[in-house]
């Protein structure tokens, strides 16, 4: 009797610890994250200086002094949020420290993808046929269900992109647009310089881990700004749902129904009926923890937010609770 008592216990014990491994494996992010790519901005060679006369005057102006940031301190890594009519910023938390963008990198993505389709080198509804299958090798990495052989519309990836965060499409986007990666994020880059976004550096266009990619909260604060003045981003941005088809290899027709990764899109968190979301884009790897950016309008003033939260996909919205709160 005594040995099953102990076999018992011995495995109630065994369970508890593998529910905890689980919990904290989905639900919560490790706080130090490769402190190294942490960084404070520096200048380089390849980071010209922005003198900031005329540029203050376009956009709010951020420096590495906090602002109204007690809330934020213990649980995020990067807290911004700016009076874009006043140019004001109300709460500044690390907005000029190098941090991972995880997929909100696809803000940027869209914009040179945006930028092409305005010049004319390539249009939304041209139909793109794969020619090799899209491999990403970080665990959790959404993707779609296309492979080689199949076909769908720029504009239809387009959507993927920015609402249901495939990886996979900005890949396809990427190698359409700039011919391989590498040129790809080249012009990512450029684009991001040409609008002062200059803490921020790309190496790929999904924002799955590397430790070269890297932006700051007042980076996403300019790439936001950027990303309003395209209407087809617009668009997107307004959808609670959207419905698209592609074809396979053999021609057989197939029908993906997405919904936004922001949660209060999607019905998963209350939005106050007084807010209205324009421009955003969430994110989430392991070592950016859980990311949302927007712009957002309140009776009639508009304000830009970046959270990048280090515990729960739960904490990253409450927190974005208190920047409304604050905003009014």
């Amino acid at each position: 009797m005594g040995k099953a008592v102990i076999y018992y216990i011995l495995l109630i014990l065994i369970s508890i610890a593998c529910i905890f491994f689980f919990i904290s494996k989905n639900y919560k992010f490790d706080k130090e994250f490769d402190t190294s790519g942490t960084n404070e901005i520096s200048l380089t060679g390849d980071m010209p200086f922005i003198e900031p006369g005329g540029y203050s005057s376009k956009f709010a102006v951020v420096t590495n002094k906090d602002i109204n940031a007690d809330a934020f301190k213990n649980d995020t890594y990067a807290t911004l949020l700016v009076n874009r009519d006043t140019k004001t910023p109300i709460v500044s938390f690390n907005s000029l420290r190098r941090i991972y963008p995880a997929s909100t990198t696809k803000l940027m993505t869209g914009i040179v993808v945006c930028d092409a389709l305005n010049e004319g080198k390539i249009s939304l509804d041209q139909n793109v046929t794969l020619t090799h299958d899209i491999v990403l090798n970080e665990e959790g990495a959404v993707v779609s269900d296309l492979k080689a052989g199949y076909t769908i519309s720029v504009r239809n990836l387009l959507y993927g992109l920015m609402m249901r965060s495939y990886n996979d499409h900005a890949m396809i986007l990427a190698e359409l647009v700039g011919g391989d990666i590498d040129t790809f994020c080249d012009m990512m880059n450029k684009k991001a310089q040409e609008i002062g976004a200059t803490g921020c550096h790309f190496k790929n266009p999904h924002g799955l881990h590397d430790r070269d990619h890297y932006i700051t909260a007042y980076d996403m604060y300019l790439i936001l700004n950027e990303a309003s003045k395209y209407d087809i981003l617009n668009e997107i941005d307004g959808y609670k749902s959207f419905s698209y088809i592609y074809t396979d290899a053999e021609g057989n027709e197939h029908t993906d129904d997405i919904a936004p990764t922001n949660m209060f899109l999607d019905g998963q968190c209350s939005l106050p009926s007084n807010i209205t979301i324009h421009e955003w884009k969430t994110g989430t790897t392991e070592a950016a923890g859980n990311i949302l950016t927007m712009n957002y309008e309140i009776e009639g003033q508009h304000y830009a937010l970046f959270v990048a939260d280090g515990v729960s996909p739960e904490d990253l919205y409450d927190k974005i609770g208190i920047l409304f709160n604050m905003s009014k």
